[in-house]
């Protein structure tokens, strides 16, 4: 599958995005279908021409004779979600970073992303959006695609409530060399615990303790295969603070359906490598 990734330009954007990545095939016959695993990122992906089944934890997106553009964004998710693609497919996502879509949509988070996928219609009736994506598929170029997508991203650019007090509770619930408990996180932030949790889950779509699991699973995932700075099971686990391998190995179960040795040995990067997925038929 041939992906390619590009970093955002404008400074703003790249505080509240990780990265874009474009899929274009000419091929009728093109099909491929992944698991894709929970993260703490908020991809939104914008199909041309095409027709979606989304399942309780699938989605299918295929070539279609309509003529329409399709999006879609996935919420925070604890089980893998199969992914299949079918046809000739023009598509970008956009990565957001946690709470990074919430600066560019009305409605909170939980609203727009209840699901582990949904279809994404925040954008659809506004004039700027529907003007971006014609101009946007008329060219080929992708430098000249991406400054019309920061161009219109930036235009409905709208900080949130509440930015300082949950970046600073993100920062504290990835930080995986200090064990804190979401009772003394909620009193670093001056806020009680109930407060914390309904802004949380207001602006995350999860609690903090739900939250800081998907981060601990992808912390460990990003050292075993980004970083690569481990091989050994029992190292993987202690860098990313699992408090014994028992549990290690439950969580693994949890959000990909297997153990760990059995994942490691599936995974395949993909883009500039930093996409992990496992391949059917591989």
């Amino acid at each position: 599958m041939n992906v390619q990734h590009h970093q955002p330009r404008h400074p703003i954007l790249q505080k509240h995005i990780e990265n874009y990545y474009f899929l274009k095939t000419d091929n009728f016959d093109f099909a491929t279908k992944y698991y894709a695993f929970p993260h703490t990122l908020t991809p939104v992906s914008i199909h041309k021409n095409v027709e979606a089944k989304i399942g309780s934890c699938s989605v299918s997106v295929f070539e279609s004779d309509q003529k329409n553009n399709l999006a879609f964004v996935q919420g925070m998710r604890k089980q893998p979600l199969e992914v299949s693609l079918k046809g000739i497919l023009d598509k970008f996502t956009i990565i957001f970073k946690p709470l990074g879509l919430n600066n560019f949509i009305r409605k909170s988070f939980s609203e727009v992303c209840p699901n582990h996928t949904q279809f994404f219609t925040e954008w659809g009736n506004n004039p700027k959006y529907q003007h971006f994506l014609q101009k946007f598929y008329q060219i080929e170029d992708q430098i000249e695609r991406i400054d019309l997508l920061e161009d219109f991203l930036i235009s409905i650019y709208c900080p949130i409530e509440n930015q300082e007090i949950l970046e600073k509770t993100l920062s504290i619930l990835t930080d995986f060399e200090i064990e804190k408990s979401i009772e003394l996180v909620a009193e670093e932030v001056g806020l009680n615990v109930r407060t914390f949790n309904r802004i949380f889950k207001k602006n995350l779509g999860i609690s903090p303790v739900g939250f800081k699991k998907i981060a601990r699973f992808r912390h460990s995932l990003n050292n075993k295969f980004i970083n690569e700075q481990f091989t050994r099971l029992t190292d993987i686990a202690y860098s990313s603070n699992f408090y014994d391998q028992s549990y290690f190995t439950n969580i693994y179960k949890e959000m990909t359906g297997l153990n760990p040795k059995l994942f490691f040995d599936k995974i395949e990067k993909v883009g500039d490598e930093r996409l992990l997925f496992q391949f059917f038929n591989k």
